[in-house]
């Protein structure tokens, strides 16, 4: 799974790296060339900009003038098939051979004008406007969508260039046509409107579009932009070192770029892939050795590896996407690499984030074509984002992130441009952009953490800080219940956080560990020494056996109270990790001495030693080593009749000596150099707690004074109890 993980990320970042081409050139206007004088290695072209030649394109497209051809016998045909609708037919009602239909009303009217001789002044009415709406031009597309504004009209071999203004179209035809009748018969709208339809039907456009001309047109039009500017020859000087890069300098060195990429072999293309490979995947293993030498618990996880190769696919993903992008202002400022060091760092710990943060610093460099300046500021501004949440207790710390993020960038953005000379806009909008990355980088990671831990079952310091309140349902029900249990635990809660700090493990998670440990006792608290209000046990009348099923089942209640909570895994491993494989002696001794008090030898070898042993699994964390061995000492310390200083020294040793002999220690990494010092934290911290008092002598029987007429000032008084000892 580990090696699909590697490939797989390996084939991502591959695929994000420039192909084909020179990568060494990185440039934008009004930055400074600081490399030596660039000479060019052949003759090539000078290409335009690409918006530049999209620009004239479209211009073209919008000037370029359609081409038309008028059909001259549109006036005749025309005619002739108005004077059709006006011949003679039965009834007087004039003859339709053109379809048109009308309604009954219609040829009422029409047979009104019949009778009073009108239809003729109609005919000749509407012939006298298809004359002039066809001599002038009527177009079959509307004018509005001839953006050139002109027209061009063929007539055989002869091309006359018009404007638009001077033909009509649908429109035109419309109001003239509306107009001329309104003025004809003026308050006779019936007439009118019927006038308005046999017109509008009859009068047909006669100056056509013709595509294919339009076509061999536009196409010259656009053959004839140039797509260069010019020639460079071989050996001519590009750039000169030191010298600021105009536009014109821009289009020289990406027109090398494109001719290098043109001259390169299609045989080398696939060698170009294996240096490719070769590149991303030497920097993933890179990482990997590292993860395999010092954080092999992470190495070990599917789950951790897959969270981060997202996490570097991410900010790789960001590179390739302000490479892609054109723009004259500095995109590389704006490669979220802090957002996956500060993410890698809450999720892990700031030596994973820092080098993460390398790791991710240099692929961006080489997805934006070895970019020496974007492999600073990502580094900068990624190292100070991992120092931000190295030791993150609240989501309020985004605003802290916030800000080194945006100081990382600026003294990188100012060194940079001061030593390149660049301008101060230039540097002013890259500050610009490494804000809106700071506050970027900063929102993600905090906004992505539920989704991360959900999904990759990860625990974060935020996570744990928020189940380190004493407020939380399960600690306030323990404190309810179990009273005895929840001060005992919150004991060994301060005695794990002292040692793990000490030996550089994780506090808050074994104080939040220690907290949550034994919530199982919940479910039959009494049957608990410290929870026992009065001096009978209730272990008195129980068989051992069953004492040891009762007490042994407070891990599996415990468990099963955590999940129903949703405590993390790593809480919930606490619980039986902290008793280990270790034998509730109490009981097995007791259950001895009755087997041996019977008399009867065969009960002694009924005795089964395993039934009186936690189920384990033995400490697998130094942080659950700690615990087992802070549950232990808390508990004998609270039992010591004089727990001084040199007693309490002594039972530490013992105790930590006799669960090292037992191998409850075996699988938890705890070094003999561990034990010693968390010896030394534990007889720190109960010291402190089991201090010598002062014994205060006991109070003088008070002397009732005589009766006086003034009130006489009373004595002093001791201390009434002990609690008033220092």
């Amino acid at each position: 799974m580990r090696g699909v993980i590697a490939l797989s990320l390996t084939a991502v970042l591959s695929m994000f790296f420039p192909r084909g081409e020179s990568i060494d050139l990185n440039y934008r206007i009004g930055a400074v060339w600081t490399k030596d004088d660039l000479f060019a290695p052949f003759t090539y072209p000078v290409q335009r900009e690409e918006s530049d030649y999209l620009d004239d394109i479209n211009t073209a497209r919008r000037n370029v003038i359609p081409v038309f051809e008028r059909n001259e016998n549109a006036i005749t045909q025309q005619t002739a098939s108005l004077d059709s609708l006006f011949l003679p037919g039965s009834g007087g009602v004039p003859f339709m051979p053109t379809g048109l239909k009308f309604t009954e009303r219609e040829k009422t009217i029409l047979g009104q004008l019949e009778s009073r001789g009108a239809t003729r002044r109609l005919r000749d009415g509407l012939a006298r406007v298809l004359h002039e709406v066809l001599s002038s031009g009527y177009m079959e597309i509307i004018k509005d969508s001839i953006t050139s504004g002109q027209v061009a009209l063929r007539r055989g071999t002869i091309e006359t260039v018009l404007p638009v203004s001077l033909l009509y179209d649908k429109n035109g035809l419309v109001m003239h046509l509306q107009r001329t009748l309104e003025e004809k018969y003026s308050g006779d709208n019936d007439t009118t409107e019927l006038a308005y339809k046999i017109g509008i039907s009859i009068i047909q456009p006669n100056i056509l579009f013709s595509g294919p001309a339009t076509d061999l047109v536009l196409r010259a039009a656009l053959e004839s932009i140039p797509r260069t500017l010019g020639v460079v020859q071989e050996n001519e000087r590009i750039v000169r070192k030191n010298e600021r890069i105009t536009a014109e300098t821009k289009m020289k060195l990406e027109s090398l770029r494109a001719a290098q990429s043109d001259r390169v072999p299609e045989s080398s293309g696939g060698l170009q892939v294996v240096g490719i490979v070769l590149h991303a995947g030497s920097i993933v293993l890179l990482f990997g050795i590292y993860l395999f030498l010092f954080r092999k618990r992470i190495f070990g996880s599917p789950a951790h590896l897959a969270l981060i190769a997202i996490a570097i696919a991410f900010s790789a993903a960001t590179a390739f996407l302000s490479w892609l992008l054109t723009a004259d202002v500095p995109l590389e400022f704006l490669v979220l690499v802090p957002a996956s060091s500060m993410l890698l760092t809450i999720v892990f710990d700031s030596r994973v984030g820092f080098y993460g943060t390398v790791i991710m610093a240099f692929l961006a460099a080489g997805i934006r074509g070895n970019d020496y300046t974007v492999a600073v500021s990502s580094m900068v501004a990624g190292a100070l984002a991992v120092y931000t949440v190295r030791d993150v207790k609240n989501r309020t710390q985004i605003f802290r992130s916030i800000a080194f993020i945006f100081l990382g960038y600026a003294v990188v953005i100012l060194a940079l441009g001061l030593e390149r000379l660049e301008p101060l806009s230039g540097m002013t909008v890259g500050l610009v952009l490494a804000f809106v990355n700071a506050v970027l980088s900063a929102a993600i990671t905090y906004g992505a953490l539920v989704l991360v831990e959900r999904t990759f079952k990860v625990t974060t310091e935020l996570t744990l800080v928020e189940l380190a309140n004493t407020n939380h349902p399960l600690i306030r029900i323990l404190a309810e219940k179990a009273p005895g249990t929840y001060h005992h635990s919150m004991n060994i809660a301060a005695l794990a956080e002292a040692a793990a700090s000490a030996i550089g493990a994780n506090p808050i998670l074994v104080r939040v560990g220690a907290m949550f440990h034994d919530i199982g006792k919940i479910k039959q608290p009494t049957y608990f020494v410290e929870n026992q209000r009065s001096s009978r046990n209730r272990h008195d009348k129980l068989a051992p056996r069953m004492s040891s099923l009762i007490i042994a089942a407070h891990v599996k209640d415990g468990i099963a109270f955590a999940q129903e909570n949703k405590l993390p895994q790593e809480i919930i491993d606490f619980i039986p990790m902290h008793h280990g494989t270790t034998r509730m002696e109490f009981f097995y001794q007791k259950a001895r001495k009755l087997a041996e008090q019977s008399a009867d030898e065969r009960k002694i070898d009924e005795i089964n030693e395993q039934d009186y042993r936690y189920p384990g699994p033995k400490p697998q964390t130094r942080e659950a080593g700690i615990l087992m061995l802070a549950d232990t000492i808390e508990a004998t310390a609270r039992a010591m009749e004089d727990p001084t200083p040199g007693a309490l020294e002594a039972m530490i040793g013992e105790m930590v000596k006799r669960r090292w002999e037992e191998g409850e220690l075996d699988e938890c990494l705890l070094t003999l150099k561990d034990l010693t010092t968390i010896r030394r934290e534990f007889l720190s911290v109960l010291s402190g707690t089991y201090h010598n008092r002062i014994p205060y002598p006991a109070p003088e029987k008070k002397v009732r004074a005589p009766r006086r007429v003034a009130s006489a000032q009373p004595d002093d008084s001791a201390p009434s109890s002990e609690t008033d000892a220092p």
